[in-house]
């Protein structure tokens, strides 16, 4: 297993700042705008080889405040709070003078939007406002992908009050989705009608602040795609793309393991979905493709990923083209990356040994295998540690609530 930010890093990475080097006057700063920062550990490491510092804005015990690559922690009063949120990161960015923001989280995404101040903070580079809303909506993006020209799952707005009917017109199982959120968690998988009202109930409950209905998709089985990059306009400055071996959870959520491909038609349907969109800064899109080798549609994310990372042991430095189109500089494409690039996520392949225990051998092979490139790194261990520690915490609790629960109704009986 090899942590992918020396021997996986860009043969042309260029430390931005060093003693004697004119690139910056000062080691550029970085901020890193999210809720729970996870990705953040593996930006930092990256963005420490390229001579910046970083700080990190998230909420309290996020994992990447452990990493010995932050410069600042910056604890966030929570996007639940979203007046004291929007004052604290305002206050932030005026004080920091950064030349690059990266935005993590689409909630967090929303809250910046509504900031007048937004547009003109120095090193976010975002598409315009009309734009961008559009990318947050699954509903609209699904008809900016048809426009364009790229299939999407047939999918159908139901009258609650007939899920059913609605339902048997596309058959089971089927998926319920709502208009928002990310990594699945607005996405439910049904696979018979005894639960199709209940995961209807659920997702209506999280789309409610929204003021959107849930829709009935068509669910389709197949290879799982990513495709992500930097776009100017909708033209793609960089761009990594890989196939998900395994997620958590299953269906549309994190990409717990994957290998970098290079698919024509995937590539071509991504730049389709990105141009119409006339799309600005980084973003990513996912596809699926079925056994008959049909492409559709399936999302997109106007903010940066959470498998990022792979970029740059694939051979992409994101960042530092990044950084360039944040200072008004140009930036010439460059679409090559290398293909082949294996690489996992030890803390959601851990999630998924929750519901499949007869995997851990598998798991252990990616753990121990050389060449599959990991986020964890044995010299900043931290992170995980924490991050492990928190799920280990909600593990106990959720089995003491259960025995409790167990041993009150053993009473009873």
């Amino acid at each position: 297993m090899q942590s992918g930010t020396s021997e996986g890093s860009p043969r042309g990475g260029e430390r931005l700042y060093a003693a004697g080097s004119s690139a910056y006057e000062h080691p550029p700063r970085v901020l890193i705008l999210d809720r729970r920062a996870v990705m953040a550990t593996e930006m930092c490491r990256i963005m420490a080889q390229l001579g910046c510092e970083v700080d990190v804005f998230g909420e309290p015990f996020s994992p990447a405040f452990r990493s010995r690559f932050v410069k600042r922690c910056l604890v966030s009063p929570g996007t639940q709070e979203p007046d004291a949120f929007r004052r604290a990161v305002e206050a932030i960015v005026a004080r920091g003078a950064y030349d690059a923001i990266f935005v993590c989280n689409e909630e967090v995404l929303e809250s910046v939007l509504d900031l007048p101040s937004a547009g003109q903070w120095r090193g976010l580079v975002l598409p315009a406002p009309d734009r961008l809303r559009l990318a947050l909506s699954r509903k609209a993006m699904s008809r900016v992908a048809e426009t364009a020209g790229v299939a999407v799952p047939r999918t159908i707005v139901p009258d609650k009050d007939d899920l059913l009917g609605a339902a048997r017109e596309l058959g089971f199982p089927l998926i319920v989705k709502g208009d928002r959120g990310e990594a699945g968690h607005h996405v439910r998988l049904v696979r018979d009608p005894g639960g199709l009202r209940t995961a209807y109930d659920e997702i209506a409950s999280l789309e409610r602040a929204y003021g959107e209905l849930p829709v009935l998709q068509e669910y389709v089985r197949g290879k799982a795609y990513s495709v992500g990059g930097l776009f100017d306009n909708g033209r793609p400055l960089r761009i990594c793309a890989h196939l998900k071996l395994a997620g958590v959870p299953p269906l549309g959520g994190l990409t717990a393991k994957g290998v970098t491909v290079r698919v024509p038609e995937v590539l071509d349907a991504a730049f389709k979905v990105f141009a119409a969109l006339q799309y600005r800064g980084l973003g990513h899109c996912e596809f699926i493709q079925d056994s008959a080798g049909r492409l559709r549609f399936l999302e997109v994310n106007p903010r940066v990923w959470g498998t990022v990372a792979v970029s740059w042991y694939a051979g992409v430095d994101l960042f530092s083209a990044y950084l360039r189109m944040a200072a008004g500089m140009p930036v010439s494409p460059d679409l090559s990356y290398r293909e082949g690039v294996r690489f996992h996520r030890v803390l959601r392949e851990i999630r998924l040994l929750q519901r499949k225990p007869t995997s851990i051998g598998r798991v252990l092979k990616d753990c121990l295998d050389p060449g599959v490139c990991s986020d964890f790194q044995w010299s900043d261990c931290g992170p995980h540690l924490g991050a492990f520690s928190l799920r280990a915490r909600g593990w106990l609790e959720r089995w003491r609530k259960g025995a409790l629960s167990r041993s009150m109704r053993a009473s009873v009986d």
